[in-house]
């Protein structure tokens, strides 16, 4: 509630917003521990937040509650400091990992791309257990974790009943299905817009005065407790090996399918104990380098990923999107391929299967799931058409009035859910981190 707050009364243009006028306090800044600062969402901690907030309401306030204003004011911060969040249940902002806006987590990192990388890193630096006080949580953790919860159980299903809801009957030119859905699609893209534009700028605004030594431990675990769960080996194996891509650490999503294999079959190598399996695998080993070596495909034929399109290509994809029967993925593969010819590549250039990246292998899976969904969806368009007319021609017309095969809900927005939600975003993920010992190679 107090982070609402906050973003409404800076975005409203009341007494909070009225402090951006200095940008949050960096590291270099020269200041002592006990020294003033005013931080952005990112160090500005909820304890900070509820008395700034309370501050700017007193003017609004009750004379009772100004006459136990300190009362009202202690027990709000006790509270906040009484109660503990898991690691486990915050997920946080992209800036903490990463400064860089060409940085895969930026401009991959969907809600459930950034609660990931955030409870991998927390396993990583082994704090999986741990348990950050009400009182240090940040303004920015909480915005994303309230939008990662929204995301998933407001957002996502609203856009797949939105997808399924059947056309029902004819409204003069359009039909009801159209009118009781278009609101749920904008809404959610309304809603998303609205949150990336309210993170930005309490990001890069000055939200709340607090102290140095505040903000330089803003967001951490308290150290002294612990909720002493450990994640599986399993996944302790894999968050050790990685870090927040970055110039200086490619993306796992860049790495050539060559060097995936080597890794792979290395690994297996090095924990199979038995020597007859041990060169069952080097055989494989050389059989796939082979192949990989000398299946010659053509790369540019990939269409750029969705992710990767500029303004202009998405709102071409926005538009197109809306056009019957061949919007979706059919054009969205067409302005991926435009990408290409714009971006200089040569379509009739073959490459060896090895130098296709992780990225094109995932990007070419989504298209091949798209269309294919695509395609199943018009069967079943025509399907559901041939049997509504025959309905209606069988009745006398008279069964136009209640056309059953009319109310027929859509399968498809749950059959793609996968590739939108599953696909999308384990390749978000592998976009947003590397593999730390492949950074100086």
């Amino acid at each position: 509630m107090v982070a609402a707050g906050v973003v409404a009364v800076a975005l409203l243009g009341g007494p909070l917003s009225q402090l951006a006028v200095a940008s949050p306090a960096s590291a270099a800044d020269a200041v002592r521990q006990d020294d003033p600062v005013c931080v952005g969402s990112k160090q500005a901690t909820m304890s900070a937040v509820f008395d700034a907030v309370l501050q700017a309401s007193k003017p609004i306030l009750p004379q009772p509650y100004l006459d136990n204003y300190e009362g009202i004011r202690a027990e709000g911060q006790a509270r906040l400091k009484s109660v503990g969040i898991s690691t486990l249940g915050v997920s946080n902002p992209a800036s903490v990992y990463s400064t860089d806006d060409e940085a895969g987590i930026h401009k991959y990192g969907d809600p459930i791309t950034q609660y990931i990388v955030t409870q991998l890193m927390n396993v990583k630096a082994g704090r999986e257990g741990a348990v950050i006080r009400a009182e240090n949580l940040t303004l920015g953790q909480a915005i994303e974790t309230a939008y990662a919860v929204i995301y998933t159980t407001a957002v996502i299903p609203a856009n797949i009943v939105a997808g399924m809801i059947p056309s029902m009957f004819a409204v003069g030119p359009v039909s009801a299905g159209t009118l009781i859905s278009l609101p749920l699609k904008l809404g959610t893209k309304g809603f998303t817009a609205i949150y990336e534009a309210a993170r930005e700028q309490l990001e890069t605004s000055c939200v709340v005065w607090t102290t140095k030594a505040v903000a330089d431990r803003a967001g951490e675990p308290d150290p002294a407790l612990d909720y002493g769960f450990q994640a599986p080996a399993f996944v302790e194996a894999l968050a050790s090996e990685l870090d927040i891509a970055g110039p200086d650490c490619l993306a796992v999503s860049g790495m050539p399918l060559s060097r995936v294999l080597s890794r792979t079959t290395s690994h297996l190598t090095a924990v199979e104990a038995d020597p007859a399996r041990r060169a069952q695998i080097e055989d494989q080993r050389s059989r796939l380098e082979w192949i990989m070596a000398n299946a010659m495909v053509p790369a540019s034929l990939i269409p750029a990923h969705p992710d990767d399109f500029s303004s202009i290509e998405k709102f071409l994809s926005m538009g197109l999107g809306l056009v019957p029967k061949v919007g979706g993925a059919a054009t969205d593969a067409l302005i991926g391929l435009g990408h290409n010819v714009f971006a200089g590549k040569d379509f009739s250039k073959l490459v060896p299967l090895g130098t296709l990246t992780v990225g094109d292998s995932l990007t070419a899976a989504y298209f091949s799931y798209a269309l294919t969904s695509q395609v199943m969806e018009l069967v079943f368009d025509e399907s559901m058409n041939a049997m509504s007319a025959a309905w209606t021609g069988a009745s006398g017309g008279v069964g136009a009035l209640v056309n059953p095969f009319e109310w027929i809900p859509s399968p498809f927005p749950l059959i793609n859910a996968p590739n939108v939600y599953g696909l999308v975003t384990y390749h978000h993920v592998l976009n947003s981190v590397c593999i730390a010992s492949e950074a100086d190679k």
